[in-house]
């Protein structure tokens, strides 16, 4: 089944990126953090034989001790 609307290609694919930078600017930095910490949890737990020892997630994300306790 073709497309009976088909999108033309751009011309120019500058164009389409000069577009997308008005669009979507890339300056989230609590968004690159975050992903950040997520990829060190991935590769800990990815280089783990197993879940990861007590503590290790606090270490890897750069938490200090564990939870408080009154």
């Amino acid at each position: 089944m073709t497309n009976p609307h088909p999108v033309p290609a751009p011309q120019d694919d500058r164009d389409v990126l000069r577009g997308a930078r008005v669009a979507a600017p890339l300056a989230d930095t609590v968004l690159a953090e975050e992903i950040e910490l997520y990829t060190d949890v991935v590769v800990a737990a990815s280089e783990s034989e197993g879940p990861l020892p007590e503590g290790e997630l606090d270490r890897v994300l750069g938490v200090e001790g564990g939870p408080a306790r009154d």
